[in-house]
């Protein structure tokens, strides 16, 4: 299954062209255009309910020569290639919906009162607000870093650590949005758990961090990939 597979027209499919025991050297990555045969199903999502992630089903479908990526058996490396360019995409994604938070938050804090004052004036939301603003301007400043390594040396050539900073960056990136999150949803409080309203944002962020964390390959294998490139 994939995002937006139920409108795709085309399918970049990484498919086992050679002997299994060839491993990641006997795959290859076609370009599969919609045809008879291809069959896809929307699956409902948790959260980014615009997205119309499917199942993709193949039976008896014939791709012509000149539709393979790159070169035959060699279909890994085009991916891979690909995968750090996907990952700094979502973490792009990530910061902002860090962000998002903690203007939510501020903004929140100073509406709201409880006790006679706004909830900016309570010393344990200033330091919620503050923890949330030190983690995600931390991923702001890594994230810049890798851009610029990436806009200069996008496959690694001349400094070898990319694939490994842009791991280590989704993951930090990831767990960073999810502390965000749910601390905001607590100086939200239940307006947070109610979609739509004035906590409606922070409510989309919850349902829909899980997928950031996971997407591009999840936390796990991005710190398993990290110390394996160092």
């Amino acid at each position: 299954w994939i995002t937006t597979g139920h409108r795709a027209d085309f399918f970049v499919t990484l498919v086992r062209t050679g002997d299994k025991s060839l491993g990641k050297n006997g795959v290859s990555l076609l370009l599969i255009p919609r045809q008879k045969g291809i069959y896809t199903s929307i699956i409902k999502l948790q959260g980014q309910e615009g997205n119309d992630t499917s199942t993709v089903t193949f039976k008896d479908v014939r791709v012509p020569i000149e539709n393979l990526i790159y070169k035959e058996n060699k279909g890994f490396v085009p991916l891979m290639t690909n995968f750090n360019r996907e990952r700094f995409i979502i973490c792009c994604n990530l910061v902002a919906m860090c962000k998002i938070c903690v203007d939510e938050s501020i903004s929140w804090a100073n509406e709201r009162s409880t006790f006679g004052k706004k909830l900016i004036r309570h010393q344990v939301i200033r330091h919620k607000i503050a923890n949330m603003s030190r983690k995600a301007l931390a991923c702001q400043s890594f994230l810049e870093r890798v851009a610029y390594q990436m806009k200069y040396d996008p496959y690694g050539e001349t400094d070898q650590s990319l694939a490994r900073n842009v791991a280590l960056l989704k993951v930090q990136c990831s767990q960073t949005c999810q502390y965000c999150v749910i601390e905001a949803s607590q100086i939200f409080g239940g307006r947070s758990y109610v979609r739509g309203g004035r906590g409606g944002k922070i409510d989309r962020i919850y349902r829909a961090i899980r997928a950031e964390a996971i997407a591009g390959g999840s936390e796990e294998i991005m710190l398993d990939l990290a110390i394996r490139q160092s």
